[in-house]
């Protein structure tokens, strides 16, 4: 069963194939794909929400929410409030194993080091503390991995490269950053599950990223070069976080990357953006 059948979730969808029947959960089943075993009505913001999802059991459950606005209350409501809906819904009993997306958000670091699976928390961050308590709900109720993706995105029409196809390079690019792409993070989503169907015995937590955290100014400087241009001025931006997410764990697990790197993933928008 997969909560929250969005963008994440239909990406997964092919990787099931002749390994496991998907439910989908969503408050628009009638738009969920064909492929999808059962779709069922669900709304995560409420238990009352949830009671057609709460009449089946299954096996497995895959919650990839998302917070309801990017204020504190979204995050409060997304994350925390939801999990503890589900739970309460008892989605929770009887299932074999469930993967709650998180976030690379809730590290600490700062500072452009290194982060790993076992880093220390941002606590006291009231987004991180929704994310937080999220986590802890579905670990309490359930045998659980975290997954904690780093800045998802889409190679064909990526929003970070927006500014530099309008010429606009970061005034602020020192910090390091980090991305991993959505048919990549789909696709260990289910191999996760795949690998515990086959008896392996899987983390508590993994990180979710690609093999290259790049400086803002390193990542325009190479957009820039593969599209055979110079920035035109530049764009105000904020800050990043400014750390390197180590994805260590997961190629120890021997997992592959479609898109290993920046280059790979950006690499077809950018070589069409410079031939229009």
């Amino acid at each position: 069963m997969i909560i929250g059948f969005g963008d994440l979730a239909t990406r997964a969808l092919p990787h099931f194939r002749q390994v496991a029947e998907v439910m989908g959960v969503s408050r628009h089943p009638e738009r969920l794909s064909d492929a999808t075993y059962k779709r069922i009505y669900g709304d995560y913001s409420s238990v009352e929400g949830l009671a057609e999802a709460a009449k089946t059991q299954p096996d497995y459950l895959i919650f990839t929410p998302v917070p309801s606005s990017r204020d504190v209350t979204g995050y409060s409501q997304g994350y925390a409030k939801a999990a503890q809906n589900i739970a309460d819904a008892g989605l929770l009993k009887g299932v074999r194993r469930a993967i709650f997306v998180s976030s690379t958000r809730v590290y600490a670091e700062k500072s452009g080091g290194w982060v790993e699976e076992d880093s220390p928390l941002a606590a006291g961050d009231p987004f991180v503390d929704a994310l937080l308590t999220a986590e802890a709900c579905f670990r309490r109720s359930v045998t659980t991995t975290v997954v904690r993706p780093s800045g998802l995105y889409d190679g064909a029409n990526p929003i970070m490269l927006r500014p530099i196809l309008e010429g606009r390079s970061s005034r602020i690019n020192d910090g390091y950053t980090n991305r991993i792409h959505r048919d990549d993070a789909a696709a260990v989503i289910a191999e996760l599950v795949k690998r515990d169907i086959g008896g392996e015995r899987l983390p508590a937590t993994l990180n979710l990223n690609d093999d290259a955290p790049v400086t803002t100014r390193d990542l325009e400087a190479w957009c820039f070069s593969t599209l055979g241009r110079e920035p035109l001025r530049e764009r105000d931006n904020q800050p990043r976080a400014n750390r390197r997410v180590s994805n260590a764990k997961l190629r120890a697990m021997g997992m592959s990357l479609r898109y290993p790197s920046f280059r790979e993933g950006y690499e077809g928008a950018l070589s069409l953006a410079a031939s229009s």
